[in-house]
């Protein structure tokens, strides 16, 4: 079953991740912004520089990037 933004992906990112994000031009909460940042986003989670307060568990930064190659699904 393939993964979908709104039930796989957007709850990985917490409020504090969101609000640290804004500024920056982007929402993590809204696909469309994410689906744009989505290579980007991907990088920075691998390099674990992305959430500022700690690394995502490898699972999470692999479902991410699963989700990424399955055409980002809503």
């Amino acid at each position: 079953m393939a993964l979908s933004f709104a039930h796989d992906i957007r709850p990985l990112f917490r409020d504090q991740d969101i609000a640290c994000m804004t500024p920056y031009g982007f929402d993590l909460s809204q696909l469309s912004d994410v689906r744009m940042n989505a290579a980007l986003i991907y990088e920075r989670l691998a390099e674990k520089t992305m959430p500022q307060d700690g690394a995502w568990s490898d699972e999470n930064i692999a479902k991410f990037k699963q989700w990424l190659d399955d055409g980002m699904a809503e």
